[in-house]
C-alpha cells in the first residue's frame, strides 16, 4: 500500500509539471512578425554615399505555429523587394553618380525605400500596408501605395475578390467605391480628373483580369482601398484613400472576413 501511495504521489507531480506544455499550444495564438530593416548604401570612388536603398524583411517569429506564412512572407515579400531594389540600384547608378558630380552634399543622394506598417492580424487574415518612397534628386519624390493580405494559416496572398461575397465585386465597386469617391472629391476639394469613374471601372477590370492588381488592406473593420498620386488626380493631390466599413456593407463582404475564427 505504502509503495502504491508513493507511486500515485509521482504520478501527480508529474502530471502537474507537464500541464504548462499542455497549454502552450499553437491554438490561440496570432503571428508575431519582425521587421528586419534592410538598407545598403552605394558610393562612388571618393566614398560619397551615392545611392541608399531600404526594405523591411518580414519574419515570422513564431514560425512553429505559422509555417506557411513565413514561406509566403519570404517568397511574395522579402525575396521580390530584395529583387527589386537590386535592380533599380543598378538602372540608377549612372544617373545618381551624374548627380552627386554636381551636388556633393551629404544629403543629396537617391533614396529608394519601402516603408511598411501592420495594419491588422487575425486566424483569418494579417495585413501590410506599404509604400514605395523613391527621391532621385528630382524636385517631388515619386510614391507608390500598396497592401499585402495573407491568410496566416495557408499563407495565401488574398486578391480583392477573396474579401468580398461571391457576385459583389460590381457592387462594391459601383455602390460603395464610387459614392465614397465622389463625397472625397466634393467635401475634400482634391480636384478628381473629369474622367475618374471611367478611370476607376477600369482598374477595377484590369484587376480582375489580373493585369494591375487594386492595392487594399483588411484593417479589421473594412477595406481600405489604395489610389496612388496621378491617378485619379494630380499628383499634388496626393494619394487617394477610399475606406469600406463592413458594418454599413456587411452583405458584400465574405463572412470569413467580417467573423473570423477566434484565436
Amino acid at each position: 500500500m505504502k509503495k502504491f501511495a508513493v507511486s500515485l504521489v509521482a504520478m501527480l507531480l508529474m502530471l502537474c509539471a507537464a500541464l504548462p506544455c499542455f497549454a502552450e499550444t499553437p491554438a490561440g495564438v496570432l503571428p508575431v512578425i519582425r521587421m528586419e530593416q534592410q538598407k545598403q548604401e552605394f558610393r562612388n570612388e571618393k566614398g560619397q554615399v551615392c545611392i541608399v536603398t531600404d526594405y523591411n524583411r518580414l519574419l515570422v517569429k513564431n514560425r512553429e505555429a505559422f509555417p506557411a506564412l513565413a514561406e509566403a512572407l519570404e517568397a511574395k515579400h522579402n525575396r521580390v523587394w530584395q529583387e527589386k531594389l537590386a535592380a533599380d540600384l543598378e538602372a540608377s547608378k549612372p544617373d545618381a553618380l551624374e548627380l552627386k558630380k554636381y551636388r556633393p552634399e551629404d544629403y543629396m543622394h537617391f533614396l529608394l525605400e519601402e516603408r511598411l506598417t501592420q495594419i491588422y492580424s487575425d486566424l483569418n487574415v494579417i495585413s501590410f500596408a506599404g509604400e514605395f518612397y523613391q527621391n532621385r534628386g528630382g524636385a517631388r519624390p515619386l510614391v507608390e501605395f500598396y497592401g499585402y493580405n495573407f491568410n496566416p494559416v495557408t499563407g495565401k496572398l488574398y486578391v480583392l475578390d477573396d474579401a468580398l461575397a461571391p457576385g459583389q465585386r460590381n457592387s462594391f465597386l459601383q455602390n460603395a467605391v464610387k459614392p465614397e469617391l465622389a463625397r472625397i472629391n466634393k467635401e475634400e476639394g482634391r480636384y478628381f480628373y473629369e474622367n475618374y469613374h471611367a478611370i476607376v471601372d477600369d482598374l477595377f477590370a484590369r484587376d480582375l483580369r489580373g493585369e494591375k492588381p487594386l492595392q487594399w488592406v483588411w484593417n479589421g473593420s473594412g477595406v481600405r482601398l489604395y489610389f496612388d498620386p496621378d491617378v485619379l488626380a494630380p499628383g499634388i493631390a496626393g494619394v487617394v484613400e477610399v475606406f469600406v466599413p463592413a458594418d454599413r456593407f456587411r452583405s458584400m463582404f465574405n463572412e470569413s472576413f467580417v467573423n473570423p475564427p477566434q484565436p
